[in-house]
């Protein structure tokens, strides 16, 4: 017996015309159909809207997360984001599907800010390609670890701990 199960997940980050952020997280699989979407407003990135909508076979537990993701309004993203998402959507009466879609929107905002600083270094080399990630890591240290980019034992994060004194 052959056993399949196909799972899609997309994350996109769209900048409003009235300053805000939008970003919606669609997750789609044999059993599950999930659409969050948030509203950020910069420069605090304070969630202002968020919305769920989850469809197929619904466990019965998550069936109220439309009213659950609204319990994310007004949380910052930022340090503690983890915790904080987890106590207000996660638990037992929570919905792991909700914390999850929270969290990698927030990423994705993040790295949304991050890449154009990241795309000035593009074309360097060698020292100079060195330097710039090392100056970009010491004056934003919550990129240490945000990403795989950034893990303790990617080479950006190698460079960056050799050419620490001491």
């Amino acid at each position: 017996m052959t056993i399949r199960f196909l799972r899609n997940k997309v994350v996109e980050v769209e900048p409003q015309a009235d300053g805000t952020i939008r970003t919606s997280w669609r997750l789609t699989d044999d059993l599950l159909q999930a659409d969050v979407n948030l509203q950020v407003q910069p420069p605090d990135l304070e969630i202002v809207q968020a919305d769920a909508e989850l469809g197929r076979l619904v466990p019965e537990a998550w069936r109220s997360a439309s009213e659950l993701i609204k319990k994310i309004e007004g949380v910052r993203i930022g340090s503690g984001l983890r915790k904080i998402v987890q106590g207000l959507l996660g638990g037992d009466s929570g919905c792991p599907v909700l914390v999850q879609a929270v969290l990698e929107s927030s990423n994705a905002i993040i790295l949304h800010f991050t890449r154009p600083v990241l795309q000035q270094g593009e074309g360097l080399e060698g020292n100079d390609e060195q330097a710039f990630l090392c100056n970009l890591i010491e004056n934003n240290p919550r990129l240490v670890r945000s990403c795989v980019a950034f893990q303790d034992d990617s080479p950006i994060m190698k460079g960056f701990q050799d050419s620490q004194p001491g």
